[in-house]
């Protein structure tokens, strides 16, 4: 699932929609890596751009479902690299990825990679979660998703450890 994939799973009578690929490198507002310069180095901003063309494909794909998580191993955003050096969060992830976020609007979001970062943040409406297990400070934690969830997202937070 993480390589620019989806799969649905049925889950207590209801289909759950994963949409995956790892995200990449090219940082956020004030740090952004351009489409610019040496080929290799827009190499690198194609390889960002074939992921995130990747999970919009897969969060249409996975529209239909009642419930859609997505899975990342770069982070979508920065509300959840609080507490990394700012000077690495060009390499932590992309903003560019938030895009098919933002327009499917799944209903979770989950990202590692950033193991000084922060556990909780959003893109607009939509749950991130930071699941490095550096951040977590556990083994396993557990998401519940909930098709009758009140705010109109199917995730809702439950403490498994």
């Amino acid at each position: 699932m993480l390589e620019r994939s989806w799969t649905t799973a049925s889950v207590n009578r209801t289909t759950v929609g994963i949409a995956g690929t790892k995200g990449f490198v090219g940082g956020f507002p004030g740090s952004t890596l351009p489409d610019f310069g040496e080929p290799l180095l827009r190499e690198v901003y194609a390889e960002t751009g074939k992921d995130v063309a990747a999970l919009d494909h897969a969060l249409a794909e996975v529209a239909d479902c009642p419930l859609r998580v997505v899975l990342l191993h770069s982070s979508p955003t920065m509300s959840t690299l609080v507490g990394e050096p700012e000077s690495l969060w060009t390499y932590l992830g992309s903003n560019r990825l938030d895009g098919p976020i933002q327009k499917h609007r799944p209903d979770l979001v989950l990202h590692g990679h950033a193991h000084a970062g922060t556990f909780s943040g959003a893109i607009g409406p939509v749950p991130v979660y930071n699941v490095a297990m550096h951040v977590m400070r556990c083994d396993f934690f557990g998401f519940e998703l909930d098709t009758d969830a009140p705010d109109g997202h199917g995730a809702r937070l439950e403490a498994t450890v």
